[in-house]
């Protein structure tokens, strides 16, 4: 497995696994007829909205020559937190790569180039129904808020993890 700076030419197969893990993760929290509507086109163009942002870094996860597993996207928090100056803005894994360490790999290499931006402390919101959102708790994340969101005509519960020092991302307990 090899950990890489995305490309645009990635933005194709980024979208797959986009559409592939909402499918998979969200069904039955998510509306269907929103994830039946989800296309892989609409998802490029907005993954290639997102990866042109200023701040931003995409880290791709490729297991075979050009077949991508997982990718992450982070950078500069979007929301002007004074105490977070980092955030995870998604990741995925397709699900027959997951639970096999692609998540903490693409997490360790995006926090070790935000510390090189002298970004030292990270935040993530995931939904609450999300049956991966423990991971970040293996990643010694701690819950800093729970409260609503507004998405795709639902309302979801929500919550938000952090580290205060992206080390603790790395350290064992």
């Amino acid at each position: 497995m090899q950990i890489r700076p995305a490309k645009i030419s990635d933005a194709r197969a980024m979208a797959q696994i986009y559409v592939e893990t909402w499918q998979a993760t969200y069904r039955g929290i998510l509306p269907d007829d929103y994830l039946d509507s989800m296309t892989v086109g609409d998802s490029e163009k907005a993954l290639s909205r997102e990866m042109g942002g200023a701040g931003v870094i995409g880290l791709v996860a490729e297991a075979d020559r050009g077949h991508l597993a997982g990718l992450i996207t982070g950078g500069i928090q979007r929301r002007r937190d004074c105490i977070y100056g980092g955030e995870i803005f998604s990741l995925y894994v397709r699900p027959p790569y997951q639970r096999q360490g692609i998540g903490k790999g693409l997490v360790t290499h995006l926090v070790d180039r935000m510390n090189r931006l002298d970004i030292f402390a990270v935040k993530v919101q995931v939904l609450q129904a999300n049956p991966c959102r423990r991971f970040y708790e293996k990643l010694n994340g701690v819950l800093l808020a729970s409260g609503r969101i507004r998405f795709a005509g639902t309302e979801l519960a929500a919550c938000t993890y952090g580290w205060l020092d992206t080390d603790l991302i790395k350290a064992r307990f």
